[in-house]
């Protein structure tokens, strides 16, 4: 395992889960640690009962509970100025959801809605990083954001991030870092609202598809064909969240 100690500015560095009490918080994390082995560092109530999930001992998750939650998850972008950032982002027709806000010694977040109303936040880390690692089993590796309008969310992305979008066949846009692609903008299906797709990567999509139903999941495409994998896509249990993960290939070149 290769383990990850910064990320650079524009790229995605944490996702976070948020559920709405105790008994979501317990289930969310049986569900998830059933399918990708992971385990829990529970915070206290000083952190609103955050926890933190790993993979072989690397942070891969956060999970956090607040009353009304809906157990939507949230993926943030490092930025090295989080101020500077915001103003980009609202110059470019952001609405800032969340301003600034320390999180004691981790770091600083905010949480906005993109042009098309799809929300996502921002890292500035401290003593927290994020991710340590991506690419492999059980840990992120892959982003993708679906909305009615790939093309401006795409343009718009590329600009606050500050990554260079290209078109590929078809509809899909992708964001890349020089020669490194790391996200994906595509159509959102009939009625589905614009929002940011974390995946994790799986050893096998045949153990998610008898792991999910076993523990009160439903999976929802069995399999489906991407560049270089496959991907799979279920709902979640406790609030019917609908996940994806991919089979493990080639990391991004």
């Amino acid at each position: 395992m290769t383990l990850i100690s910064t990320h650079e500015d524009g790229l995605p560095s944490w996702v976070d889960v948020m559920v709405a009490n105790d008994e979501q918080h317990h289930d969310t994390r049986a569900f998830l640690s059933a399918l990708f082995d992971w385990t829990w560092e529970l915070g206290t109530a000083e952190t609103g009962f955050y926890a933190i999930a790993a993979a072989n001992g690397a942070p891969v998750l956060g999970l956090g509970q607040m009353p009304g939650a809906t157990g939507a998850m949230t993926t943030y972008f490092a930025t090295s100025s989080i101020e500077d950032s915001l103003k980009e982002a609202e110059q470019r027709g952001a609405t800032v959801v969340m301003p600034a806000m320390q999180v004691m010694e981790a770091g600083t977040m905010a949480v906005l809605l993109d042009p098309s109303g799809g929300p996502y936040g921002l890292w500035q880390a401290n003593q927290f990083t994020g991710f340590g690692v991506m690419y492999e089993v059980n840990a992120p590796g892959w982003f993708d954001h679906v909305s009615a309008d790939p093309q401006r969310d795409g343009e718009y992305y590329a600009a606050v991030t500050g990554h260079q979008l290209t078109r590929m066949e078809g509809d899909m846009r992708i964001l890349q870092n020089g020669e490194q692609w790391f996200a994906s903008i595509s159509y959102a299906q009939q009625d589905e609202k614009a929002q940011w797709k974390p995946i994790y990567v799986v050893d096998t999509l045949e153990r998610i598809h008898e792991t999910v139903p076993r523990h009160g999941g439903a999976i929802v495409i069995p399999e489906m064909p991407v560049p270089g994998s496959a991907i799979c896509v279920f709902s979640e249990p406790v609030n019917g969240t609908l996940m994806t993960v991919m089979r493990a290939g080639a990391a991004p070149d």
